[in-house]
């Protein structure tokens, strides 16, 4: 039985796994206040180490208040991000595709012709020295 570390390589066993639990050592700290409900019905927010807070890290929602003209335009950015960055991602990898493509259907042609031109020399230097051969022979009776 394994603990999800990968057992192949030795110096990969300090690694973490996703799954570990981690201990902070601002944990104590942070969950302290926590620990007092508030009456208000509140989303619950991510408790954030004081660490990252002093440091500007904490984390921010991403989506603006419901109702607003930015949670309107958010909504239209991201219906125009699902619906036409596929297509867009689609041509981008065709072009990037073709233009490989062309370059390598290029080299292959070059390679083919000269190894189709060696073999060419090869069968009418072999034919070429049998005409001569049959040509030196004198005529059977």
């Amino acid at each position: 039985m394994t603990d999800g570390r990968n057992a192949g390589s030795p110096a990969d066993n300090n690694i973490p796994v996703l799954t570990e639990i981690v201990e902070l050592e601002d944990a104590e700290q942070v969950a302290a206040p926590a620990a007092t409900p508030s009456p208000v019905a509140a989303p619950a927010a991510p408790a954030v180490p004081p660490v990252l807070r002093e440091q500007g890290l904490a984390p921010v929602s991403a989506m603006p208040p419901a109702g607003t003209d930015a949670a309107r335009v958010m909504g239209e950015v991201m219906w125009r991000f699902q619906s036409e960055w596929p297509a867009l991602i689609e041509a981008q990898c065709r072009a990037a595709l073709e233009s490989r493509l062309s370059l390598l259907t290029e080299q292959l042609a070059a390679d083919l012709t000269r190894t189709l031109e060696a073999r060419l020399m090869d069968w009418l230097g072999a034919a070429l020295d049998d005409a001569l051969a049959a040509q030196r022979k004198p005529p059977q009776r």
